[in-house]
């Protein structure tokens, strides 16, 4: 029974991997080469489902993730290099008593980027009379296992194991610069998230180790600029993949789902720009299964 509580806990739990494995429409948009920028991202997440033994559960997260970011020339082409790490806490409601995480921190990310095809780097006057394109970077994030774990607890905003993700995003600009009040860009980014072993898992399993299958994914948007200080999204993301084992045994496919949002950004300043964005799930191969997520990032660019 508990190994069954603990699959379904998990299963719920990887919403919010899956949360966090999106970028975001125009997160790998080309920018000056050399350029830095300290973002402060807010997650919020809700997901509902409904678990043998547990009934109707819910979980709600709240996340704060300072990042730095730094760009550089790379053989002419744009690097980027990144460091993140998230503070927050979630609860998760059921029939048992609630679990509630308090403030707690998460991972730490570490990632790297490097433009592969029409993303140059450039000084900023080049770079705002660039003509944009076809884009194409490779892209990859190791997460470390920094964060705050609990075994006797259900879930945990830690996960006791590293993770590593790539991805392939890829991108077709239509304007006559990067900074076109008209911008339009058709975005993909393909994902894979692979899992190592979490070693110390939930207890009441008896499990000694828990395992994750890789979790494959796909995001898209369609942007585009409304005059010089906004531009909006629409924006879909697919995972598939993630089935958890203990001690080697399989426990059952992870959820297929697929979710839909809006995206708004502003851009206050040269040096200033937000973003906001909501989706929730629309489809699931678990059909008690409901998500939805907002995430509102500020950025500063120096």
């Amino acid at each position: 029974m508990f190994a069954r509580l603990a699959v379904a806990a998990l299963a719920s739990v990887s919403m919010i991997s899956g949360a966090f494995a999106w970028d975001g429409a125009r997160a790998y948009h080309l920018r000056p080469g050399g350029a830095s920028d300290i973002s402060l991202a807010l997650n919020m997440i809700h997901i509902e489902d409904n678990i043998p033994f547990l009934g109707d559960t819910t979980l709600d997260v709240g996340v704060l993730t300072p990042t730095y970011r730094k760009t550089f020339d790379l053989s002419g082409n744009v690097g980027l290099v990144l460091i993140g790490l998230p503070v927050g806490g979630m609860t998760f409601d059921s029939l048992a008593p609630t679990i509630d995480t308090g403030l707690a921190q998460g991972d730490l990310v570490l990632g790297a980027a490097l433009g592969l095809v029409g993303m140059p780097a450039l000084a900023p006057m080049d770079y705002a009379m660039h003509k944009p394109g076809f884009q194409a970077m490779v892209e990859g994030k190791l997460f470390l296992p920094t964060g705050d774990y609990d075994p006797n607890r259900l879930v945990n905003l830690g996960q006791n194991r590293w993770s590593f993700q790539a991805s392939l995003p890829i991108s077709y600009a239509l304007g006559d610069s990067m900074i076109d009040p008209e911008l339009t860009t058709f975005e993909i980014r393909p994902v894979v998230q692979i899992f190592g072993d979490n070693e110390d898992p939930f207890v009441g399993t008896g499990a000694t180790v828990m395992s994750q299958a890789p979790i494959f994914g796909v995001e898209g948007h369609i942007t585009r600029n409304f005059g010089n200080s906004i531009w909006a999204a629409v924006d879909g993301y697919y995972e598939t993949g993630g089935e958890i084992s203990f001690n080697g045994v399989p426990q059952g496919d992870g959820p297929e789902t697929l979710a839909l949002g809006a995206t708004l950004g502003l851009v206050l300043s040269p040096n200033v720009a937000t973003r906001m964005t909501y989706r929730q799930t629309v489809y699931s191969s678990d059909p008690d299964l409901s998500a939805q997520a907002l995430e509102i990032t500020a950025a500063y660019l120096f």
